[in-house]
């Protein structure tokens, strides 16, 4: 019996310590083109973790025939109807090579194979891809998203600001900054994410992601994008979903 009280002892001081540690876990890149691929493989991760989950949505639908547009607009309203969190990723995800930027912005475009749209943008030219980026979502027909990521986390010096004003949160690649009343909170967050690197550093990764999940303090963000399940591998994926899942409460940006 005293063995079986200590076991029980151990599993609630396990409860707690869990619901204490939490983590974000968020698909991104979720679009047009690979909405049915994506929308599959969004459900295995969110059966994995327990719940739905964050979706980074690009809203641009550009000139797809009228049939992909309603399947895109399909998808997200099921994802909105059974409870997942949409969140804007930019309007595009490419950047327009022909506006202009300042030499940290060519910078960015070049490392990240001109998926850094709003890098490097002066204040109007920012505010005006911003305010594009809602409209279109706007345009769908669902309600408000939780927030806005901007693609590969490279932005510029107004952006934050920028969406603050429309948002209760915004991140880059340190940092969630968080409106509390008038002020505006800094917390630091571990990215763990798999896309930027080669295939032979993607298992290193992953034991990485499992001892960060295990040992740091703050909240992580476990971000994965479309092309991870096929690079890593569906089981190796899903099974650091669940490792995540066991030793960390998930939660959504709306919980911050």
């Amino acid at each position: 019996m005293e063995i079986n009280k200590d076991i029980a002892d151990i599993r609630a001081a396990e409860a707690i310590l869990h619901k204490k540690k939490k983590y974000l876990l968020c698909y991104h890149n979720f679009n047009v083109k690979n909405c049915k691929k994506s929308a599959e493989e969004i459900r295995k991760i969110a059966a994995a973790a327990g719940s739905p989950i964050s979706i980074a949505v690009v809203p641009s639908i550009g000139g797809v025939p009228e049939s992909e547009a309603d399947a895109f607009r399909e998808e997200i309203g099921k994802f909105v109807q059974e409870g997942y969190e949409i969140l804007l990723h930019g309007v595009r995800h490419n950047a327009d090579l022909f506006i202009k930027r300042n030499p940290i912005g060519k910078l960015a475009l070049a490392i990240s194979h001109n998926g850094a749209e709003f890098a490097g943008l002066n204040k109007k030219l920012s505010q005006m891809l911003l305010n594009r980026s809602i409209a279109l979502w706007k345009a769908h027909g669902f309600g408000r998203p939780s927030g806005f990521i901007a693609p590969v986390w490279l932005d510029n010096k107004h952006l934050k600001k920028q969406v603050l004003e429309e948002f209760n949160f915004y991140e880059d690649m340190l940092y969630i900054y968080r409106k509390v009343g008038k002020k505006v909170k800094q917390s630091f967050s571990q990215i763990l994410t798999f896309s930027i690197f080669p295939q032979a550093l993607l298992g290193a990764m992953q034991v990485f992601s499992r001892l960060a999940l295990l040992i740091y303090r703050g909240t992580p963000r476990l971000v994965i994008h479309a092309g991870d399940m096929k690079a890593m591998g569906e089981q190796n994926l899903l099974s650091l979903v669940k490792f995540a899942s066991r030793h960390r409460e998930k939660i959504m940006y709306q919980d911050l």
